[in-house]
């Protein structure tokens, strides 16, 4: 329908195609050297994954790579992801800095621009900038119809908003997360057969200096106890979007 956002899906049959084109626009953009904070990795879903892009989204955000941050001993945060199909992708972030709690929505936003096709055959790393840089000031509108002689050039960005609620409910969320199995997610569930998932999640964990991530398929019926525990674990931190009560 014209004039409605698109939704972007992204499936592991088609991830390293999503990644590398998002990484010709924004690659020059977002990447900057941080070795330093680098935390050591327990745990993260075998190649293909999601995370790949996930990470880039959070880069390129107010949030930066959770990997890659500069972080106290005594850091914790949580950004559980949930889209990734059909559905707008979001994240709900859980952090305690400093020895307070707060929390924060992430939205992925499809955004696009029409560029002539032989301007993109040719263009620079700073034209593709300047042309993702003006994709980015019309984020949530659609190009309903393309012209003859243009290429659609689409990208992606990441809205994070603070939640207004209070730090005794997000660390509320945070134990219940924990209650519900969140240590306990393995990094990929191990199917019986190849499954197909209209949407999955996607869940980031730091503390201290130490990252893990998993990436779950979202599945009607479980299949088996991650299934069931993960629902579990987001569920208990997306109550942090109902609304507060007086």
């Amino acid at each position: 329908m014209a004039g409605c956002p698109r939704k972007a899906r992204y499936s592991r049959a088609g991830i390293r195609n999503a990644v590398v084109t998002l990484f010709a626009i924004t690659a020059v953009a977002v990447f900057s050297p941080s070795a330093s904070g680098q935390a050591k990795v327990v745990s993260a879903p075998s190649e293909p994954s999601l995370l790949n892009i996930t990470r880039t989204w959070s880069r390129a955000s107010s949030l930066g790579d959770l990997r890659e941050l500069r972080t106290r001993s005594d850091y914790l945060e949580l950004r559980l992801w949930s889209g990734y199909g059909p559905t707008e992708t979001q994240a709900v972030v859980l952090r305690r800095a400093d020895g307070h709690w707060s929390a924060f929505l992430g939205r992925v936003i499809r955004c696009e621009i029409q560029m002539p096709t032989p301007v993109a055959d040719t263009a620079s790393q700073a034209t593709m900038r300047r042309y993702v840089a003006e994709a980015r000031r019309n984020c949530g509108t659609s190009v309903a119809d393309v012209r003859a002689g243009a290429r659609l050039i689409a990208t992606d960005t990441l809205v994070v908003s603070p939640l207004d609620v209070r730090e005794s409910d997000v660390e509320a969320a945070w134990n219940a997360s924990l209650s519900a199995g969140l240590l306990e997610l393995p990094a990929r569930v191990k199917r019986s057969s190849p499954i197909i998932a209209d949407s999955s999640y996607v869940i980031e964990l730091r503390r201290g200096d130490e990252y893990r991530a998993a990436e779950i398929e979202q599945l009607g019926q479980p299949e088996v106890e991650a299934d069931a525990r993960v629902k579990q674990v987001y569920a208990a931190v997306r109550r942090l979007l109902s609304p507060r009560p007086p």
